[in-house]
């Protein structure tokens, strides 16, 4: 896994702009695996369920790093983590009831990787931790949005897409970035290979 920001790729003015949400989800139905909506099956392929798995896996590991920075942190910080870590398990058990069953575990890659960081009291080193975190989901949720066959796939998908959007602008501006709008606003991130290493 790599957290490690790289050249510009998207922007969270692009996709939370003025285009909106539900603009997202549209546009990302109508290019499903060169089908038209129409033609795309409601619910998840096999295919699908076994990438919705390895992001299954990564939302748990997120809330597992964030049940383990709200234990440290005090006061805001601390409630931050703790919305945080709901929020992402709201979303493993989202995709656990689109693809019928739970997974094995959280991703333990990204949780070694990153415990040491979320394991601190300091809120701006949380901050930065976790809008890396956060950046990199988005760049990885993103990429796997144009390989789902389903709608209800992509429709999920670009839900968590938007939310993790805004909690990297949250966490920007937690780690000390909330006066530079590149940053605010920018994700620099790659998206995470889930079976291992950087995409």
């Amino acid at each position: 896994m790599d957290f490690e920001p790289a050249e510009p790729a998207s922007t969270r003015r692009s996709l939370l702009g003025a285009v909106g949400a539900a603009s997202l989800v549209g546009a990302s139905v109508a290019v499903l695996s060169g089908q038209s909506a129409a033609a795309a099956p409601d619910r998840p392929t096999d295919a699908d369920r076994a990438a919705l798995t390895e992001a299954l896996r990564l939302e748990l590991a997120a809330a597992a790093l964030y049940e383990l920075a709200a234990a440290k942190l005090s006061d805001d910080a601390a409630v931050v983590a703790g919305v945080m870590a709901e929020q992402h398990e709201a979303y493993a058990n989202a995709i656990a009831g689109a693809i019928g069953s739970s997974s094995t575990g959280p991703n333990d890659d990204v949780v070694s990787e990153l415990s040491e960081a979320f394991a601190t009291s300091d809120a701006q080193a949380f901050g930065n931790a976790a809008r890396s975190l956060e950046n990199s989901a988005v760049a990885t949720h993103t990429a796997l949005l144009d390989a789902y066959d389903s709608v209800d796939a992509v429709a999920l998908t670009a839900s968590i897409i938007t939310v993790e959007s805004r909690h990297a602008t949250v966490l920007t501006s937690l780690a000390g970035f909330a006066s530079n709008l590149d940053e605010m606003l920018g994700n620099s991130a790659d998206a995470l290979d889930l079976t291992g290493g950087a995409a």
